[in-house]
């Protein structure tokens, strides 16, 4: 062999151990490949898997689902994202395993299906927080390999909100696929679907980033499912009447920002205009008050609206200002929502599993606990507390420093307090009687002339529990119940779907946290919701009182021992305000008429306070008690005929309105022997006048009888 064809073997040999070299690290790698492909696959039907069970064990050990799901949400994407990386690159080296590939591949896609399933069921549970993008590209496509970058850059621009999934359009392995590419019309590529929204040719940046931004700078996110108008319907009050009345808050550059801010709020949820209700956070911004309270509220707040802000920051702020005010479990709940971190809320089980119900429905986690008794007399409005220059009082902020449903929005803390609220809007001057008040802004004003300390409850933590709300109490758990209209005022702020910031407290069940880290002597509030009467006996037991002025449910809390008046009578003494102590004995022999209603008309049930409390009463001594129904206001002259004809000495009724006290006024001035006890009627003008004009022949909702 001469010299040429030795190099020629040589060479030969040298290349083809070379080849066999690679063709043996690539079989070899394939393999390894493959395998940590296989890897990444397996952990991903696992989290699924786990994410899955998480979500069950979130309904039976009572956890927080969306804390659950997204908290998993982001290892599920980027497993994902991983997968789709080392098929593409991995697949283009291999020469022995493409049928292997091939099958990772219908896997790949399939779990990019069921990861799509997963998505689109979380943003209907939680406030849509992800914006999903489908990407069907075709394979050595110059377009489509554009757009997979386009695409890439963005999704890496909103980490926290975009997920793409990219899918071959024309891939037939999996039947999957074809029907998602005929359900939404692709017949070219590349394609993209956005909110089901899909457009074809090559996308730049700019033209989904626009869309992007919509979603991402998107309005109250977290407040979609809530009914803004359902009070207002409830009541009859037209909404546009409720924005004319606002209006004038929010075009009055004088005002506090604070409370302009709100006002475009209202405007802007009543009118479902999301511009506006972006333009609230302009006044929000300029919040500069002394109050850590407050500025923790006004933070919130634009972390709630979404419109592109920096939610985390805000809530970082909020979290920061809470700890200056001793409230710790706030800003640990706030400092945590603004990392990102799961959540675990603490809802009280006895409040959840109660199963006793009252006559609207409500569930109620306190009933009535009177021991059996032999007594033949029961004597009632013998409670009484005494206020003083040093008495500390707590009071809800709806109806004493605001009223959103008239258009009277200040700052939350006032210092103004109102008399008259949405009665304003349709009583004449004589029958409104400013002079004397409404509800507890009425009653407020006449306690605040001996100087004592009156604080507001404002912005109370509140959260979902099965399409449930319940208020927060002073160690973190979600314990009182809160009817949906309170949620649904257009005041209120949304930080989840299942988390909120009722600014417009209304109900002693909401002002719990703040009576107890204020101090509060007395708390004055609205008890006509079981949750606010379970409130009040907790409140009780730490040694505050209750000053319930809408008491409809009061009565469940016979029994119970408990510091509470029920629309009692208030009368100044000297420097002192005494509350109640209006004691009249009733004997087993006495013919008592107690006034009862059906629902007909809205707010006629509060004539029901009287019969329920005596029902409930009669259950543990044998009143002599006559029923009368009234199935529309103004029929107090069925019940005063009623006590005439069957010679009663005791009326307990409601007095609401001009009627129903000329009506009891007259049958008290007949005798001086005839006595009425008043249920639901301090806050009102005409219950306040047969108070002041009868002392020794009115009574009123006394929760604590004295048997003998």
């Amino acid at each position: 062999m001469n010299k040429n064809n030795a190099i020629i073997l040589k060479s030969l040999l040298i290349t083809i151990l070379i080849f066999s070299t690679g063709v043996i690290l690539n079989h070899f790698f394939d393999f390894y490949r493959i395998d940590v492909i296989n890897n990444v696959m397996r952990d991903h039907e696992l989290d699924s898997d786990a994410y899955r069970v998480e979500t069950l064990f979130t309904e039976v050990f009572d956890e927080e689902a969306c804390d659950v799901m997204t908290a998993r949400f982001f290892g599920l994407k980027e497993e994902i994202k991983k997968v789709g990386t080392d098929l593409s690159t991995y697949s283009r080296f291999s020469i022995f395993r493409k049928n292997d590939y091939d099958a990772l591949k219908r896997e790949y896609i399939l779990l990019q299906l069921k990861f799509y399933s997963l998505l689109k069921q979380l943003n209907i549970d939680c406030g849509q927080p992800y914006l999903p993008i489908l990407f069907f590209y075709q394979i050595d496509q110059d377009e489509s390999e554009r757009q997979g970058f386009i695409l890439e850059d963005l999704a890496a621009t909103y980490d926290k909100q975009l997920i793409v999934l990219s899918i071959d359009k024309n891939y037939k392995d999996e039947p999957l696929v074809p029907l998602l590419v005929e359900h939404y019309g692709i017949n070219q590529t590349p394609a993209i679907v956005i909110n089901d929204n899909v457009t074809f040719g090559l996308q730049y940046v700019g033209q989904i980033n626009s869309t992007v931004q919509q979603f991402v700078r998107r309005a109250d996110p977290n407040a979609k499912e809530i009914n803004f108008l359902l009070t207002p319907e409830a009541a009859d009050i037209s909404f546009e009447k409720i924005i004319e009345e606002t209006r004038k808050i929010a075009e009055n550059e004088s005002l506090d920002s604070f409370a302009r801010g709100d006002a475009y709020l209202v405007i802007g949820r009543l009118s479902q205009n999301s511009t506006i209700i972006c333009d609230s956070l302009a006044f929000y911004d300029k919040v500069n008050s002394t109050n850590p309270e407050e500025r923790a509220l006004a933070y919130e707040t634009i972390a709630s609206l979404g419109c592109g802000r920096n939610r985390p920051a805000f809530l970082k702020l909020a979290s920061l200002e809470w700890k200056k005010t001793g409230n710790k479990y706030r800003a640990e709940i706030i400092d945590k929502l603004s990392k990102g971190e799961r959540i675990k809320l603490n809802f009280d089980q006895h409040a959840i599993t109660s199963n006793a119900t009252v006559i609207s429905g409500y569930k109620t986690a306190i009933t009535p606990q009177i021991n059996e008794t032999n007594a033949t007399s029961v004597t009632l409005g013998n409670t009484k507390l005494i206020l003083n220059n040093s008495s500390i009082l707590l009071s809800q902020d709806d109806r004493v420093y605001r009223d959103w449903l008239s258009g009277q929005i200040s700052n939350p803390y006032g210092p103004k307090i109102l008399s008259t609220f949405s009665e304003r809007l349709t009583y004449n001057e004589q029958e409104l009687m400013p002079e004397i008040g409404w509800h507890e802004g009425g009653r407020i004003k006449e306690l605040e002339t001996i100087n004592l300390t009156h604080k507001v409850a404002v912005g109370t933590l509140v959260a979902k529990y099965n399409n449930r709300w319940f208020a927060v109490d002073d160690n973190g758990v979600f314990r009182f119940e809160v009817p949906i209209d309170k949620i649904s005022y257009p005041t209120t702020r949304f930080l989840r779907p299942d988390l909120a910031v009722v600014i417009d407290t209304h109900g002693m069940n909401m002002l719990v946290e703040q009576a107890i880290r204020n101090n509060a002597t007395a708390v004055i509030a609205c008890c006509d919701h079981p949750g606010k009467i379970y409130a009040a006996k907790y409140l009780s037991e730490r040694n505050i009182t209750s000053i319930c002025y809408p008491d409809k449910y009061l009565f469940l809390a016979l029994g119970h021992d408990i510091n509470a008046l029920g629309s009692p009578p208030q009368e100044k003494i000297n420097e002192t305000f005494v509350l109640g102590n209006r004691p009249i004995t009733i004997t087993t022999k006495d013919r008592i008429i107690a006034v009862n209603s059906t629902d007909d008309s809205y707010a006629l049930w509060y004539y029901q306070t009287p019969a329920s409390y005596f029902s409930t009463l009669s259950q543990f001594i044998p009143l002599n008690v006559t029923y009368v129904a009234m199935n529309q206001f103004g029929q107090m002259n069925k019940v005063v005929d009623t006590a005439k004809s069957l010679n009663a000495s005791i009326i307990a009724t409601r007095v609401f309105n001009k009627d129903d006290y000329i009506q009891i006024k007259n049958w008290l001035d007949e005798d001086s022997t005839h006595k009425t006890i008043l249920f639901h009627s301090a806050p009102y003008p005409y219950g306040q006048l047969l108070f002041n004009q009868y002392k020794n022949q009115t009574s009123f909702d006394d929760p604590n009888p004295i048997f003998k």
